[in-house]
């Protein structure tokens, strides 16, 4: 996290003296040379790419660490051991996201700012007198110069502070005990229906009325015969 803050510094450093150099060189009565005005450009691309480089680097790292502290709110059981974190739950989480890339925004738009504003000043003063072309564009350049060093340093600090409470909560989160699962209600179970039996094993009541029932008609035949 440090190295790419000292990047964006270093690269937005880079990018403001080498349009510094070159704005004051493009007076058409008082043009720098080529070679002046190349190390300008140069200053320029290479500040800029430095200063994209490391916001870029701090949103990446950022990100990663964000996304773990999702992770572990998420299975990890918060309480009253982490009373001193800084992220709690996915509330505190959002907020902190708010304002690291508020500071993200502030950052790019200090330097954007300082670009915008002595292109300005020197497309305005291009017609006038060499001396009053110096002293503006010269005066131009220490005010947006100030102006987005205090617009970018306070974005920095933004940057740092919400990438200090995830590192921190995640650190801290790792070390609490897992979430409990939920214990889940076993249903009852159902009781089975009755079976119905065609032939059923024991029906002694079934079985004598059925042998009364075959020797009646025997009986009565034997009565019959012997009459006769």
């Amino acid at each position: 996290m440090r190295r790419f803050i000292v990047l964006t510094l270093f690269g937005g450093i880079a990018a403001l003296a080498g349009h510094a150099i070159v704005s004051l060189g493009l007076h058409p009565e008082r043009l720098a040379s080529v070679a002046v005005l190349l190390q300008g450009c140069a200053g320029l691309v290479v500040g800029a790419a430095l200063f994209g480089t490391g916001l870029l680097g701090l949103s990446d790292v950022y990100e990663r660490l964000a996304a773990r502290v999702d992770e572990l709110l998420r299975e990890k059981e918060v309480t009253d051991a982490g009373s001193n974190l800084a992220i709690r739950d996915h509330h505190c989480l959002d907020s902190v996201d708010q304002q690291f890339w508020r500071g993200y925004s502030r950052t790019g738009a200090g330097l954007s700012l300082f670009l915008a504003g002595l292109l300005a000043a020197t497309a305005t003063l291009a017609h006038s007198s060499p001396t009053l072309f110096t002293v503006g564009v010269g005066s131009a350049t220490v005010i947006l110069a100030l102006v987005a060093a205090i617009v970018s340093v306070r974005g920095l600090r933004r940057l740092r502070s919400a990438h200090i409470g995830v590192d921190s909560s995640a650190r801290h989160l790792t070390r609490l005990p897992d979430r409990r699962p939920a214990e889940s209600v076993r249903p009852a179970r159902r009781r089975r229906p009755a079976r119905v039996t065609l032939f059923p094993r024991h029906n002694p009541g079934g079985s004598a009325r059925g042998l009364d029932n075959r020797r009646v008609p025997s009986t009565q035949s034997s009565t019959v015969g012997f009459s006769a």
